[in-house]
């Protein structure tokens, strides 16, 4: 088990205050996200959702750091991510930040199953990973694997 997994529920996982994106300048500019603020915890599991075009996504890319944002702040495990050189907020990107779109669609040649291995592909990749921390390996009893998940 990693320190990450013995965190206790209420540890705050991300924290985005005052979240302000906009496109445009001047007389054309549209604000997209204006002043949103959350907080989530280890543990939990949340739900974002609103009318098409009302700022989800973009309020996720900024949370993710795929998207500067105007204003505000975004904290992840307690760095502010927006404070990150190129480097590091692209190992934050590859090591830290995952999505599952729920329409793939926008991949028009991936398909549900494709979709569905990747993610079993995802789980293994981690169950060895899990398996290899805690001194287990290849040769690890299948019982022994199971209970270590």
């Amino acid at each position: 088990m990693n320190s990450d997994d013995a965190r206790p529920m209420h540890t705050e996982a991300i924290t985005a205050t005052g979240l302000t994106k906009w496109f445009g300048e001047g007389d054309t500019r549209k604000i997209a996200v204006n002043g949103v603020t959350l907080v989530a915890h280890f543990g939990e599991m949340l739900f974002i959702g609103g009318p098409s075009g009302s700022g989800k996504t973009t309020m996720l890319s900024m949370i993710s750091g795929f998207l500067r944002l105007n204003a505000g702040q975004v904290m992840v495990k307690g760095a502010d991510i927006w404070t990150l050189n190129n480097d590091q907020l692209a190992d934050f990107r590859l090591n830290t930040i995952g999505f599952v779109f729920q329409d793939y669609h926008l991949f028009p040649r991936l398909t549900n199953q494709r979709t569905a291995q990747n993610l079993q592909m995802e789980q293994l990749t981690a169950s060895v990973q899990l398996i290899k921390a805690l001194g287990g390996g290849w040769d690890t009893p299948p019982e022994t694997a199971a209970a270590i998940r």
